[in-house]
């Protein structure tokens, strides 16, 4: 090889590089958002619960609500001007079984989590903490790993 092509792929291999590491830190950057209207309808659950305090989106606002008192459960929606969207349970009783569904297990903080990576265009992370159920559902627009497995736990983890 001449020293012309050797430098060619030298300035390849490190534009590829490069790509790859920007992509990987950018895919999975978690931002702060606006947490307090998701804590003021937490708050009318009993139970001491946890809320998200980070999201992979930049500005993500409560869309929706469905706040069971009866129940004890809550399922926020959030979403932002891109249409990304998040939607979390907070419950006494899981938000439903994944029976059929093939799951992963992972670990949240010292928690035992299911990681249902596609199905039917929503990825889902759900774990037990004390005697309280969550789940994160992620409503992907292209592809389910627009946000990525290690994404979710992180997000998970930043419950507080």
């Amino acid at each position: 090889m001449t020293k012309r092509k050797i430098r060619g792929m030298a300035i390849l291999l490190t534009v590829l590089v490069g790509l790859t590491i920007g992509w990987s830190i950018w895919n999975g950057k978690l931002y702060e958002y606006d947490h307090e209207a998701f804590q003021a309808i937490a708050e009318s659950l009993t139970f001491e619960k946890k809320i998200p305090m980070k999201m992979p989106f930049k500005k993500l606002e409560v869309s929706q609500r469905n706040l069971n008192k009866v129940e004890e459960k809550l399922n926020v929606t959030l979403t932002n001007v891109n249409k990304e969207t998040m939607e979390v349970y907070i419950g006494i009783e899981p938000k439903e079984s994944f029976d059929g569904l093939k799951g992963e297990e992972v670990q949240i903080n010292n928690n035992r989590g299911t990681f249902i990576s596609e199905d039917s265009g929503k990825r889902i992370l759900a774990w037990q903490e004390d005697d309280v159920h969550y789940q994160i559902t992620y409503f992907y627009k292209l592809t389910p790993k627009e946000v990525s497995k290690k994404t979710l736990i992180r997000m998970a983890e930043a419950f507080a």
